[in-house]
């Protein structure tokens, strides 16, 4: 995440998996007096459902190919937490109004 004041903040991969982040999404960060932050989605993008298979790099990292041929980056936590394995069928989000080479997962179809 990139604050307001241009510096960076690191999302944690649960909370972005769980809120089904894509690019442009705003967030507003709280950061408490103990130093822990507090992320919340405060504006979602407009985006688009797309079909894709679930597939895997030669450096083990997931990614999801569309019917066109596209590749989308995805969160590894979100892979994970639906089980996800190379072949599955997947449901994904991405930003609707500009391309983004990631996206989020909605939902996986098993094989």
């Amino acid at each position: 995440m990139i604050g307001s004041d241009q510096k960076k903040y690191p999302v944690p991969l649960n909370y972005s998996s769980k809120t089904k982040l894509v690019p442009g999404d705003i967030l507003k960060l709280k950061i408490l007096d103990n130093g822990q932050f507090v992320y919340k989605l405060i504006k979602p993008v407009e985006r688009k459902h797309i079909r894709a298979l679930l597939s895997k790099t030669d450096d083990n990292k997931y990614t999801a190919v569309t019917d066109d041929g596209k590749t989308y980056f995805l969160n590894q936590a979100a892979v994970t937490f639906f089980k996800g394995r190379p072949g599955d069928e997947l449901y994904i989000l991405t930003n609707d109004k500009e391309e983004a080479g990631f996206a989020a997962i909605e939902a996986v179809i098993k094989k």
